[in-house]
């Protein structure tokens, strides 16, 4: 029974395939993984690897046609309907009308928190923007404001879990240093932290442990993680 601080998440040879537009594509063809409670894990990989596609099956959005995968002692979307996950996509989309403070107050809704008004006040800060531009439509605001939502969305109620695909993408270094802080305390309350990014220097920042994936296959990164060590490995051994 995963408790509110503590969710291992196992992987065991995974392989999903869906349909394409010409042939049956192969996403994951036997990931095994293992994410921490207490840890930063990495996933870094080309595009087209099958990072998106993990995170699908750990939300329960996708079943495995073959594998195991447990999350807090469960299936993803048991512990999903359950507990809740945070989860930030590549793309964050958001519904017709909203505005950034609709947004964040959803947010804060969803999470469920015994102090709401202060949960807010924590999702703004998180989002890190001025009054005016809480009262903006969230599809008009720009590329880096609409990415600091998703990520104030993904992480109100400090879940347990927290899945980021490309978080860095789009953030000014201001931004960026407030995700750090955000993993970073995420860790040290014992949640479990699991991002995909080609950014290797944050790999190399943040990560306890690094797993490469290529071509719907994970290997753990057995080297120390720093960002020349791990652009060789992803090269094959190639100089940066």
């Amino acid at each position: 029974m995963p408790t509110d601080t503590a969710v291992e998440v196992r992987a065991s040879d995974l392989a999903v395939s869906y349909k394409g537009t010409f042939r049956r594509v192969h996403a994951l063809r036997g990931l095994t993984l293992e994410a921490r409670p207490g840890e930063i894990t990495a996933l870094v990989g080309p595009n087209g690897a099958g990072k998106t596609t993990f995170f699908a099956v750990l939300l329960g959005l996708l079943r495995p046609d073959r594998g195991r995968c447990i999350v807090g002692g469960m299936r993803p979307d048991e512990y999903r309907r359950r507990y809740g996950m945070g989860y930030l996509p590549q793309v964050s989309a958001f519904p017709r009308g909203w505005t950034a403070r609709d947004v964040l107050a959803r947010a804060v809704d969803l999470s469920a928190p015994p102090d709401r008004a202060a949960a807010l006040d924590t999702a703004v800060e998180r989002a890190d923007i001025d009054s005016a531009t809480l009262s903006r439509p969230a599809r008009r605001c720009s590329g880096g404001v609409k990415r600091r939502l998703g990520l104030a969305w993904a992480l109100a109620g400090d879940p347990s879990l927290i899945l980021l695909d490309e978080p860095f993408t789009g953030l000014d270094p201001r931004a960026r240093a407030g995700l750090r802080r955000e993993m970073i305390s995420a860790r040290q309350r014992d949640a479990t932290v699991l991002f995909a990014s080609h950014e290797l220097a944050e790999v190399e920042q943040l990560a306890d442990r690094v797993f490469i994936m290529e071509n719907g296959l994970t290997r753990p990164f057995a080297g120390a993680a720093n960002a020349t060590a791990l652009n060789r490995e992803l090269l094959g051994g190639a100089p940066p």
